[in-house]
């Protein structure tokens, strides 16, 4: 009984593995392969460029900068950059130089230790600036991926692309740490950070000619694209009302989401003393998390729609402020084992958030200039992610700049993400 079960299954799996390479695949396997650089250049960004900026001497107020700062140039590009991408025939020029250009700002970054007294300010400055063609990367990139992807291919192809992502982050910190951890001093650890920018702007080229080998794209040109252009899409899209229901849960949801990333990093550092090496550990123990289940709720997505499973990614991240407060509580021998516990089961059903997010987006907005139209979503988002992160610091002090204010503020948060879960429930 089990032989033949066993043929069936080896036969069905590999006539699956095979169908990856037929030509109408090209889209789903070149998305796979360029989401596998951007997340290998992200991930080395995101885990370290908080450490690299306290071994250059930066305090715990000026580390908020390093997320605060850059979005206000995010926000001063957005719509210019919203603009001139509608009147392109093929949106794949805007992101493709949008990489090249990031690509060029991380290679300036990797020479900052060489800059003596002015090294904090030249990282944040061109960290600053590096935002610019990101945000325009982002931006374009989903007006892009909608044009070459028909709407029933979009949950199937985004699932490969964040699943090939997710695994990307469960080797690169362990990686990455174990290269930190091992250099013994502060000198040798910022030539190991130099390497990783250098490196990102290597990955940030390839994954241009990545992007140049998807097919397709190409859309009526709009000539007419101006202020008065974003005026009326603006107009349309406040008496769009399932974009505002969308807008006005998003915004919410970042809000109270964006408020805790310096603090979060500050709790592991500051009150669990993790080096290098546990900061990966727990990166990794996400990474796990998420790409084991995106399969799950890839599925869940199938039969319920891309607004059903974002309730539970927000009950997934209410969770974290528990896990820090928890973990704080606890001897310091067994708080970041704790910690690592209880992160990786919050983040269970993280994958709905680059899974999900984005297609409710691309299902709510109007065709007519689409990636101005994001432009003006990611507008709002970007502001949050400039001022929450400043504002969680900001708490932090007020309340005592101590292990009782950092529990404080989390506590704040958790019930904050409980109200934002439930209004994602109440609008499904």
């Amino acid at each position: 009984m089990n032989k033949p079960l066993r043929h069936i299954t080896a036969a069905a799996f590999s006539k699956r593995f095979t169908s990856l390479f037929r030509p109408d695949n090209n889209a789903l396997l070149c998305f796979a392969l360029e989401g596998i650089l951007f997340a290998t250049a992200t991930n080395i960004i995101n885990n370290n460029n908080n450490l690299f900026a306290l071994r250059l001497g930066a305090t715990d107020a000026e580390v908020s900068l390093i997320t605060s700062i850059p979005q206000f140039v995010g926000v001063l590009v957005l719509l210019p950059i919203g603009i001139l991408t509608d009147r392109m025939r093929n949106k794949q020029l805007m992101v493709t130089m949008s990489l090249f250009l990031l690509s060029f700002f991380y290679f300036l970054i990797g020479f900052v230790p060489f800059l003596n007294e002015y090294k904090f300010l030249l990282f944040l400055l061109f960290l600053s600036l590096s935002v610019g063609p990101l945000t325009g990367y982002n931006a374009s990139w989903q007006a892009y991926f909608s044009d070459v992807v028909p709407f029933e291919n979009r949950n199937r192809i985004l699932t490969v692309r964040t699943g090939a992502m997710f695994f990307v982050n469960i080797a690169l910190p362990f990686i990455t740490g174990a290269l930190l951890a091992s250099a013994p001093e502060v000198s040798s650890k910022l030539r190991i950070h130099q390497i990783f920018y250098w490196s990102i702007a290597i990955l940030f080229v390839l994954q241009v000619f990545t992007v140049k080998r998807i097919k397709g794209g190409y859309s009526q040109r709009q000539e007419t694209l101006n202020l008065a252009a974003f005026y009326s899409t603006l107009k349309e899209l406040i008496h769009h009302k399932p974009f505002m229901k969308f807008l006005s849960g998003a915004l919410f949801f970042y809000l109270f989401w964006q408020a805790d990333w310096t603090l979060y990093f500050l709790g592991q550092v500051n009150y669990l003393k993790m080096n290098e090496a546990w900061l990966s550990y727990a990166a990794i123990g996400a990474a796990l998390a998420q790409f084991v289940t995106i399969g799950f709720w890839s599925r869940v997505n199938e039969r319920m729609g891309p607004r059903f499973g974002i309730i539970f990614g927000n009950l997934g991240l209410a969770l974290c402020p528990i896990c820090m407060i928890v973990s704080t509580s606890l001897p310091l021998n067994s708080g970041p084992v704790v910690f690592l516990i209880l992160n990786t089961l919050a983040n269970l059903a993280f994958a709905t958030v680059p899974l999900n997010i984005p297609q409710y987006l691309l299902s709510v907005i109007p065709e007519k200039n689409k990636t101005l139209s994001i432009s003006i979503y990611t507008i709002f988002i970007t502001l949050s992610n400039a001022i929450m992160p400043m504002a969680g610091v900001k708490a932090y002090h007020l309340l005592g700049n101590n292990l009782n204010a950092l529990r404080g503020v989390f506590a704040i948060l958790f019930l904050l993400r409980i109200l934002s879960s439930l209004q994602w429930y109440l609008s499904y």
